[in-house]
């Protein structure tokens, strides 16, 4: 799972794609009036597709109209000059490709600046000097005749990685449905395993088409939709778009259980998974057998602090996976790194009981590390009362599992979320 880039207010590589709304015309008339309407429909974001202008060949009218678009768009603005190599409209030469990529950096023309991997296969200080410029890269890689095996498409990502991106793009085109699944079980293993940057992945054409819209799934941060006319083939209308992922990010959800221990985490979660046929893992259980040791055991040789530590790395990996409810210690919260982790992959429910169910609960229970030998009321008491406001900032929803059943209790979580599992 790659980083965030956050430009202005928009948060590149979490949650949902962010749809980009494609500027391409011939004129700067048909230019300026795409700018002004990307204010309006439901993008995230706005592509101007330079290579498309008329006039993108003279420096000093492709400036002015930079300029113009700069003072139109009230969204963050990729800057993409496609050379006709990989299939831009305008052959021109190396030399002057960067130029204009210098002559946006320099200005402030565009938040984000589009960069052709060849070009800096040649020239690996490119990057570096756009970016000491204040502008954020995408690296980017199109091949519209073919698409690579997924071994080559992954070793492509890490490559891309490596030259210093702030978000790497690969756009193939497919000749069978196996060429689109190797893209997509690519993508999901970078971004699962690999990656500390975003990233997009495109199939291009019919057959690709669903790579547009499968980005939450296999973490591909932006789709790119047009307003009148595509750029590529396979892109979808915005407005289409945006119907169509909103339903997968609305019904696409995971659920966290957090609480403190005793509110029945696990057993809450076993039920959900027997009842609805979800996969689901207890994050503590999933430590003990890949680190080989109980909790507390790992408390008892270390600390608190390592055993957090480790909480995390193995938070990070379980959040990879496909686990649909997912059972988290009672100390999760306590980092905020964690907290953001899960806020980003799903919803957030508290199991709450009162101190004397907790006490009955757990009073047999000699696993719990924060307990030990404390088995009363007024440090359970304590215990709780130094947790229960981080608990509460955080839940998307809050129930009560005092005097009730498990059953009960799920039965709740379905009907509260209003979707099924």
């Amino acid at each position: 799972m790659g980083k965030v880039i956050k430009i202005r207010n928009l948060e590149i590589g979490q949650g949902r794609p962010k749809i980009c709304a494609l500027i391409i015309g011939d004129t700067e008339e048909e230019i300026l009036d795409l700018a002004r309407k990307s204010n309006d429909v439901a993008c995230d974001m706005a592509e101007f597709r330079a290579d498309h202008y008329e006039h993108v060949q003279d420096p000093e009218k492709l400036k002015n109209i930079l300029i113009r678009l700069r003072e139109i768009t009230c969204k963050p603005l990729i800057f993409t000059f496609r050379r006709f190599e990989e299939g831009g409209k305008v052959k021109v030469p190396i030399s002057y490709y960067v130029e204009v990529l210098r002559l946006v950096a320099e200005g402030g023309y565009a938040e984000i600046i589009d960069v052709e991997q060849s070009v800096v296969e040649d020239d690996a200080s490119l990057i570096p000097m756009l970016k000491e410029m204040g502008a954020h890269i995408i690296l980017s890689l199109h091949d519209f005749n073919s698409t690579p095996t997924q071994s080559e498409i992954l070793k492509t990502f890490l490559k891309m990685e490596k030259m210093g991106a702030d978000i790497i793009k690969v756009a193939y085109m497919p000749n069978s449905k196996k060429d689109v699944l190797s893209l997509v079980n690519a993508t999901e293993e970078m971004t699962s395993n690999y990656s500390s940057c975003p990233v997009v992945a495109i199939s291009m054409g019919h057959l690709g088409m669903i790579t547009r819209i499968l980005g939450e799934f296999i973490e591909s941060a932006i789709s790119f939709a047009s307003i009148t006319r595509a750029s590529a083939p396979g892109q979808i209308n915005i407005d289409n778009l945006k119907t169509v992922l909103n339903v997968i990010h609305d019904n696409y959800k995971r659920v966290f259980l957090i609480g403190f221990m005793g509110t029945g985490k696990t057993a809450v979660a076993n039920c959900l998974a027997n009842k609805y046929g979800l996969s689901k893992t207890d994050l503590d259980a999933y430590i003990e057998q890949k680190e080989h040791q109980s909790i507390a055991d790992i408390y008892n040789s270390s600390s608190e602090e390592v055993f957090r530590s480790k909480e995390t790395k193995y938070l990070r990996k379980v959040i990879s996976k496909d686990y649909r409810v997912v059972s988290l210690g009672s100390g999760v919260v306590l980092k905020e790194e964690n907290v953001n982790l899960i806020k980003e992959k799903g919803i957030i429910i508290l199991l709450t009981a009162r101190p004397e169910t907790i006490i009955q609960r757990i009073k047999n229970d000699k696993t719990r590390p924060l307990v030990g030998d404390n088995m009363d009321l007024e440090y359970i008491n304590s215990l709780m009362s130094e947790r229960e406001q981080l608990y509460q900032n955080v839940a998307d929803l809050v129930i009560s599992t005092d005097d009730r059943t498990i059953e009960d209790i799920c039965k709740e979580i379905v009907e509260s979320l209003g979707f099924t599992l």
